[in-house]
């Protein structure tokens, strides 16, 4: 008995100095994890700072553009680490409290299609995995801060000669502005993407090089081809540069096209002092192009011949490839990071997310079900801000989760908004009990001025119309090249 006694005492003994060892191992992880997320919102508000001011001025230099370009990268990563580790803390070790709506939970819960679970490393390797962490934080390690706090504070400490030549840049804006209100009227996240269509339209062509050139743009629909054109050509060196630069948007190329390619264009700009051979053609298809087609439109294009001109083509089929001079341009989605943050300026507004952790664990969520579209994005936006409390927004979530189901069920359903023939069903995503429901059918972009009065943000928004079929807005740009798609709609009782 007295060696069962000594024995019990011993492993009772080495069992509470090994619970006291790990509690005071947690405290001083907990400490050091308050340290990083401090230290990443000030190198997250130096960076910003940067980035601002870059996007304030005219930044030509290639090197520069690089730089600019992994410094926004690093900073989005860094505000998405943040922002789900905030949305944790507030919300409970688990990603709520008690009595928290489900939403609020899902968004932290473990499936691959969460996006908080799809932070990617500083190295750009799918890290940041779900880890169980310590304390009220979980999602994301230690180590993993750290990480990404040393490469933001390394990136930072390179940036002293970027700084520096920023200041030689002229200026773009003078006045100071709201970043969400400029977010909604410029292009987001294509940066290299445009500065590898100037390098090709501003380059100086060699003897013997193919003429015209010719650049394959290529994405899903919906991507940004045409918003990045449309930035490209707005440029002023762009515009400088070309005597004329016109655009030919159809489905095909073909028949009395072939004629008159000129004559079929929509002139966007002329330049009496360029040089008249110095010329840009942009042309928009939705079918492929044959290369015996192409070839005849080539042939009968003299105006274009020119070593000196450029053509830029944009599809969503990849059979466009093998008429490029150059190497094609692929659009993708957003990163995660990436995408986020646009949403969450754009749901945000004015308003800073950090006071409102619930609101921005269901945006997270609502961000990971929309797929990348800026579409959605967009018009979800435009309804969460105008409803800015977290009965609508929780209900936000499961309407639109309820929407994905319901279309992928009906037609396949994937972000193309001008699928004919398969009807769309919605509703009100943020009224209690909506009455109505709605199919649309038939979206197309159109050229006209005037926009039918009713809109779709206005029905999911929960504005009672009278029953029927109507044309309606379903989307409107807000940049360029500011395109309008409308539908016929019809309302119905639920």
């Amino acid at each position: 008995m007295e060696k069962l006694s000594n024995t019990a005492l011993s492993d009772i003994v080495g069992r509470s100095v090994s619970f006291l060892f790990a509690k005071y191992d947690d405290k001083q992880k907990t400490a050091t994890v308050d340290q990083d997320l401090r230290r990443l919102r000030q190198l997250l508000l130096r960076s910003g700072t940067i980035v601002e001011e870059a996007d304030r001025r005219l930044v030509t230099n290639g090197a520069m553009l690089r730089q600019l370009k992994d410094m926004k990268d690093q900073m989005l990563r860094g505000y998405y680490v943040l922002d789900v580790v905030a949305c944790r803390a507030a919300l409970g070790g688990d990603g709520r409290k008690d009595g928290d709506d489900e939403a609020s939970h899902r968004a932290f819960s473990m499936s691959i299609f969460n996006p908080a679970k799809r932070v990617r490393s500083p190295s750009g390797d799918p890290g940041f995995r779900a880890v169980a962490a310590f304390g009220a934080i979980r999602g994301v390690s230690s180590r993993e801060l750290q990480e990404k706090v040393q490469s933001l504070e390394a990136m930072i400490g390179d940036a002293k000669e970027f700084v520096v030549f920023l200041t030689n840049c002229p200026p773009l804006y003078r006045q100071p502005y709201s970043a969400h209100l400029f977010m909604e009227r410029c292009m987001f996240g294509r940066y290299m993407e445009k500065d590898r269509v100037m390098d090709f339209l501003l380059q100086v062509e060699p003897p013997g090089a193919p003429s015209p050139g010719v650049l394959p743009i290529v994405g899903p629909a919906h991507i940004g081809k045409s918003t990045l054109v449309e930035h490209v050509c707005n440029d002023e060196r762009v515009r400088n540069h070309f005597s004329l630069i016109s655009f030919y948007s159809q489905s095909s190329l073909e028949g009395e096209v072939l004629a008159n390619l000129e004559a079929n264009c929509l002139i966007k700009h002329q330049n009496g002092n360029a040089p008249r051979e110095r010329q840009l053609v942009v042309i928009e298809l939705l079918e492929d192009v044959n290369e015996e087609t192409w070839n005849m439109m080539l042939s009968s294009e003299s105006s274009i011949s020119h070593g000196s001109s450029r053509i830029i083509v944009t599809s969503r089929s990849e059979n466009i490839v093998k008429l490029g001079t150059t190497h094609a341009l692929r659009l993708q989605c957003l990163t995660t990071e990436a995408y986020w943050y646009f949403f969450k300026m754009a749901a945000f507004g004015s308003n800073d997310p950090g006071e409102h952790p619930k609101l921005a664990s269901l945006a997270l969520e609502m961000a990971s079900l929309m797929q990348g579209s800026f579409t959605f994005a967009t018009i979800g936006a435009i309804v969460l801000r105008e409803n800015f409390n977290t009965q609508s927004w929780h209900r936000a979530v499961t309407r639109v989760r309820d929407y994905m189901q319901k279309n992928v069920l009906v037609n396949k359903y994937h972000d193309d908004v001008q699928v004919t023939g398969q009807p769309r069903y919605s509703w009100s995503i943020v009224s209690q009990k909506p009455s109505q429901y709605f199919v649309l059918r038939d979206i197309y972009r159109s050229d006209k001025q005037n926009a039918p009065d009713i809109q779709f943000v206005d029905l999911l928004a929960g504005s009672h119309q009278p029953l029927g079929t109507y044309e309606i807005l379903f989307w409107e740009s807000r940049i360029p090249p500011y395109f309008k798609y409308v539908c016929k709609c019809e309302i119905r009782d639920m």
